[in-house]
């Protein structure tokens, strides 16, 4: 069991801006990053997970680290996959994705490696 929530990696406004950009529903959206918050959670873990990218990958994804969060520049095909395992068509799938990029850019301000890659957060638990 967690100890912190999904969402404590995300602020509201965020969610809140994306999913008005997006024409979402921001409850929705939000229900939609909790969704797969919990889902990295749930296989293989957030700690497993990065740690698996950051041997799988030529680069290292890892952009920036803190106590409550991971920040990375993933591949591409990575989000790919979480779209088809969350069933996720092309308006939330994009939401989803812009979600993730703003708040990467909240977390790590004046790097370039977030534009080298598919930014991803992710909340430790």
């Amino acid at each position: 069991m967690s100890d912190r929530p999904p969402l404590a990696g995300f602020d509201d406004e965020t969610i809140e801006r994306v999913a008005t950009d997006h024409g979402l529903d921001p409850a929705a959206l939000r229900t939609l990053v909790a969704r797969h918050q919990e889902g990295v959670r749930d296989l293989p873990g957030v700690e497993d997970i990065v740690y698996e990218w950051r041997s799988q990958f030529h680069e290292d994804p890892l952009v920036h680290r803190t106590d409550a969060v991971y920040v990375l520049a993933l591949r591409s095909s990575v989000w790919d996959e979480f779209a088809d395992s969350l069933d996720l068509d092309g308006a939330a799938d994009e939401a989803l994705r812009a979600v993730h990029a703003r708040q990467a850019r909240s977390h790590v301000d004046g790097t370039d490696r977030l534009d080298a890659g598919a930014p991803m957060v992710l909340t430790r638990p």
